[in-house]
């Protein structure tokens, strides 16, 4: 599909400078800006078609106890480390784990 668009001497220099800048050719660089567009548009679409939670089903004091245990200090790179170590299923260890801190 060809569309034509007519722009001032302003903003064509602005799109070009741009697309240089991002190594493209103008046509390349509006395509992508057009592309990028487009799919935040769907994003948008999507998430404003989610129905919001109701807020008597988040259950505010179960976050409150996450954010105060959180460590900010633990690296992705160590929690994988440690769940590599686990041999069997992972909801199986935590009940276990639960099971024993009970008894």
């Amino acid at each position: 599909m060809t569309i034509n668009i007519e722009l001032g001497p302003d903003e064509e220099e602005a799109l070009s400078q741009r697309a240089r800048g991002s190594g493209r050719d103008l046509t390349e660089y509006v395509h992508q800006i057009l592309q990028e567009h487009l799919r935040a548009t769907s994003q948008d679409e999507r998430a404003a078609a989610t129905p919001p939670i109701p807020d008597d089903l988040i259950d505010h004091d179960a976050i409150a106890y996450c954010e105060r245990e959180a460590d900010d200090t633990i690296t992705l790179e160590e929690v994988r480390a440690a769940t590599a170590k686990i041999q069997d299923s992972m909801a199986r260890v935590v009940i276990e784990e639960e099971r024993a801190e009970r008894f």
